[in-house]
């Protein structure tokens, strides 16, 4: 009884982690995390079992595989967070608060998506280059489904996209130097 209430409780952490932050999170972000709690081998298991059973999906980039939760996942979350013992749901939020604009800010092409309120979602669309944001384009969606395609679309197309604004904002002489600049420099999506 007592290992399958450890086996329940650890599977929550993980799930309680992706509804605090509120973002995909990659295997390595949710597996540094998850080695407070319990040994890779359990972590492994539990990732892929959640994910097979439709509480997590994932969605794959540049060789990364990211995380989130499902609506069933988040249903879950809902009705069982409290069996997680107050502590360890502190401690989340604490690494949450922590960690989470260091995750947000670590790629150089960027396209999150957060909930803004019950039926919005904000899609935070950044290009940064050496520390420098060239670009940030914060979208407002009414679903979940459009904040992925808007991500998505995003990293596919982001030079052609900072291309058309930047002609949009300044005179043909200065867009064609910056747009050039980019195009013998594109930046890389994460």
């Amino acid at each position: 009884m007592k290992q399958s209430r450890l086996v329940a409780e650890n599977r929550l952490i993980i799930l309680y982690l992706l509804y605090q932050m509120d973002m995909p999170l990659s295997w390595g972000h949710l597996n540094d995390f998850a080695v407070d709690y319990m040994d890779y081998m359990e972590f492994q298991t539990y990732v892929t079992d959640m994910e097979e059973n439709g509480i997590l999906e994932t969605y794959s980039e540049n060789n990364n595989k990211y995380y989130t939760l499902t609506e069933e996942g988040e249903k879950t979350v809902h009705v069982f967070s409290k069996l997680i013992p107050e502590s360890k749901r502190n401690s989340i939020i604490a690494y949450v608060r922590k960690y989470r604009k260091q995750i947000k800010k670590e790629y150089e092409v960027s396209a999150n998506y957060f909930m803004h309120s019950k039926d919005e979602y904000v899609v935070k669309c950044c290009i940064i280059e050496n520390d420098l944001t060239l670009m940030e384009l914060n979208v407002t969606v009414v679903s979940k489904e459009m904040a992925k395609q808007v991500r998505k679309n995003w990293k596919e197309n982001v030079t052609a996209i900072y291309d058309n604004i930047l002609r949009s904002l300044l005179d043909d002489k200065d867009a064609e130097e910056l747009t050039t600049d980019i195009k013998n420099n594109p930046p890389k999506a994460d």
